[in-house]
């Protein structure tokens, strides 16, 4: 700065007068301390003793570490740059602070200062919680964005799904709780953002949690959060949970049949106070959400097997929607299989651009029971390995090319035996055919019929063994 700027600089600061000066240097907000570039404090303000419990006359002249013992400052003038807004554990709590470099009209580096950025326990508790779950939402978002690109489309011009379109936008005027049930595969996801994109908490988040893949010692923390601390390997800042980061939109907990007993009750608590408590918590957090549940199995079923809550499930079932299965739907399956292949062309950033007549028919034949995510994977193998611009049938997987008239049933029941065999007789079946149309892979197998890989496992181990004690090969 040269002597013109310097003396039109200083004449700003006299015409400010020494009153205003100290006002805004020694203020209740921001409670500063002031250090040489030796670090020795030459100024603290008389409210310290508020924000730092400090009488600020006994520590002028001694060395800030002396002072504040977990103190940062000094560290700023080895390198002269700010730090803004740091969350620093000083005085038995913790606060947040900013420390800035103090230079002459020179620009050469003579001192620095900290001071705090909010004085109140409580609102910087609160404003450390709204960060972490902006940031949450946000690594979550990046997860998602791909997933959700054409989800808030229900494709098909059929009855069933007509009726399930209905259904939906009449949810959609509600705040009523929504059970969405159908078979593996049949987009209850799809239903679930349809509803919250047609509702008022359109602008919301949408969180989907699927219960299905996560550990049973996790959930409590995945659904509700945890604090810093609150068990080992846990994040330094504490973690926000799925129910916080859906506050003001949707939260959608998919396979909601799997969650253990002992987290239902805490759901059915959650859902009647809304609010949650962070594992390792001593508040209660307010939350605002919509709830929407989904599941392929039999609740019912699982309430007579003492396996689901019979409370909880008339607290989720206020309003159902049934997703029907592609066999109810036949007549939809060129309009969904031609808009999979739209997307996957995106995706892709190649490929065939329409699907021949006779690989339509043989679409169109074939039961899926893997539905709608059987089909995808169907679509997205052909668009890969098709070398026209067209997807034909020698491009189909091998199930759907050999399947035949009488494979419109979803399966070949067992002509008798008990309903319990006959379940078994189906699965199996089932579980049979969706492995060969993904040659055998069995995290594709997964993903289809919507369980756990682990659950498939135990389900293929379960039928191996039957096999032999039948004699069966």
């Amino acid at each position: 700065m040269d002597d013109k700027n310097k003396d039109i600089y200083k004449s700003k600061l006299n015409s400010l007068g020494e009153e205003f000066i100290y006002a805004l240097i020694d203020n209740p907000y921001e409670c500063p301390i002031v250090i040489g570039k030796d670090g020795i404090i030459k100024f603290m303000s008389r409210y310290s003793g508020k924000l730092l419990g400090i009488n600020g006359d006994d520590a002028i002249g001694k060395h800030i570490t002396e002072v504040v013992s977990e103190t940062h400052l000094h560290k700023i003038l080895k390198d002269g740059k700010a730090r803004i807004g740091d969350t620093l554990y000083i005085a038995g709590r913790q606060q947040l602070i900013s420390r800035i470099p103090l230079k002459d009209l020179e620009g050469n580096l003579i001192g620095a200062v900290g001071k705090g950025m909010l004085n109140e326990v409580k609102r910087l508790w609160d404003l450390q919680r709204k960060v972490e779950l902006l940031d949450g939402q946000l690594q979550y978002y990046q997860k998602q964005i791909n997933k959700l690109k054409g989800g808030n489309q229900i494709i098909g011009e059929s009855p069933p799904i007509q009726e399930v379109k209905d259904k939906a936008l009449l949810a959609a005027k509600t705040t009523a709780n929504i059970l969405i049930t159908g078979e593996s595969g049949t987009g209850k996801e799809v239903i679930a953002y349809f509803i919250h994109q047609s509702s008022h908490r359109a602008n919301g988040p949408f969180i989907k949690v699927n219960c299905a893949s996560i550990p049973p010692d996790l959930f409590e923390s995945e659904l509700f959060g945890y604090e810093p601390g609150a068990f080992t390997g846990a994040r330094t800042k504490g973690k926000p949970g799925k129910f916080e980061m859906a506050h003001g939109g949707t939260i959608l907990l998919d396979e909601i049949g799997d969650l253990p007993l002992p987290m239902q009750a805490k759901l059915l608590r959650v859902l009647q106070e809304r609010t949650v408590d962070r594992l390792g918590g001593t508040n209660s957090i307010p939350l605002d959400f919509r709830l929407i549940a989904a599941t392929n199995r039999n609740l019912s079923e699982l309430i007579k097997e003492d396996r689901f809550r019979r409370d909880l499930y008339f607290r989720i079932n206020v309003f159902n929607i049934q997703a029907p299965s592609l066999r109810q739907m036949k007549e939809d399956i060129p309009l969904i299989a031609n808009h999979l292949l739209s997307h996957l062309k995106t995706e892709i950033t190649w490929g065939p651009s329409g699907i021949s007549g006779d690989a339509m028919e043989l679409l169109k034949r074939y039961s899926w029971p893997g539905n709608v995510r059987e089909l995808r994977n169907v679509m997205e193998k052909a668009s890969i390995i098709a070398k026209g611009d067209k997807i034909g049938t020698e491009d189909l997987s091998e199930q759907v090319r050999h399947c035949t008239d009488a494979g419109d049933r979803p399966t070949d029941y067992p002509s008798g035996g008990n309903l319990k065999k006959i379940l078994e007789e189906t699965e199996k079946k089932v579980i049979e055919d969706v492995l060969r149309s993904v040659q055998g892979n069995k995290t594709k197998a997964a993903e289809i019929l919507g369980i756990h890989r682990t659950s498939l496992y135990d389900k293929l181990h379960k039928t191996k063994n039957a096999s032999k004690d039948t004699g069966s090969v």
